[in-house]
């Protein structure tokens, strides 16, 4: 595989995640690499997810969820895990301490943690919010892009050919090989469920065409 489609284990993700949490980052960039690589959190739904998404009214930490089609760039709803003492799940909490103590979004009582559940939960450094562009300057355009959470993640320290695109692919990867031994029919199930991507998309990849996994995630997001 070319250093371009460079992917990582879940050990990979955690340690590069990490390395974002202190310094000129904090605990919400650090989240910010754990959602993408750990729970396939596109630049798009990463922008749209709202509080009340992750944290319920009790302020409960939620263990899985399904994010609506209106999030995804396929037009279609996916399943996330986030899990129970989980890094995803301690990486929530942090994010929900660092927006307590800036005072960014809060409620003055402690439902759903002390945040405003209509808020985006991944905010900019200063508070604000991140936005959607729209791709085409004219009246009545619908189509947008997250450029915004793209160029935060451009401002990474990742190693060359790390991107939040392989990222993603390496989430697929993951669970590819993690899956697959018990079969690869649940495998590609599983991977339905979890990215959105097509059933045919992902049965033509990885099995009609016989193709290895490195392979096939090189050529997903072309």
């Amino acid at each position: 595989m070319s250093v371009r489609g460079k992917l990582l284990d879940y050990k990979a993700i955690i340690k590069l995640a990490a390395k974002h949490s202190k310094g000129e980052f904090n605990e919400n960039d650090e989240a910010l690499i754990l959602f993408a690589g750990l729970a396939y959190f596109s630049a798009h739904e990463l922008t749209l997810l709202k509080v009340e998404d992750l944290i319920t009214d009790r302020g409960l930490i939620v263990i899985d969820g399904v994010l609506p089609s209106s999030f995804s760039a396929t037009g279609k709803e996916r399943y996330f895990f986030i899990g129970d003492n989980t890094y995803l799940s301690d990486s929530i909490f942090k994010v929900i301490e660092w927006r307590l103590k800036n005072k960014y979004g809060c409620l003055d009582r402690s439902l759903f943690a002390g945040l405003d559940p209509k808020s985006p939960f991944f905010l900019k450094d200063n508070g604000t919010e991140y936005k959607l562009n729209y791709k085409r300057r004219f009246e009545g355009d619908t189509v947008t892009q997250p450029l915004q959470m793209q160029r935060k993640f451009k401002s990474y320290y990742f190693p060359e050919g790390v991107s939040i695109t392989t990222l993603l692919n390496s989430f697929i990867e993951n669970v590819w090989l993690a899956r697959s031994r018990d079969g690869t029919f649940q495998a590609i199930r599983d991977l339905v469920g979890l990215t959105g991507l097509s059933k045919e998309t992902l049965r033509t990849k990885c099995i009609r065409e016989k193709t290895s996994i490195q392979d096939v995630l090189e050529n997903l997001y072309q």
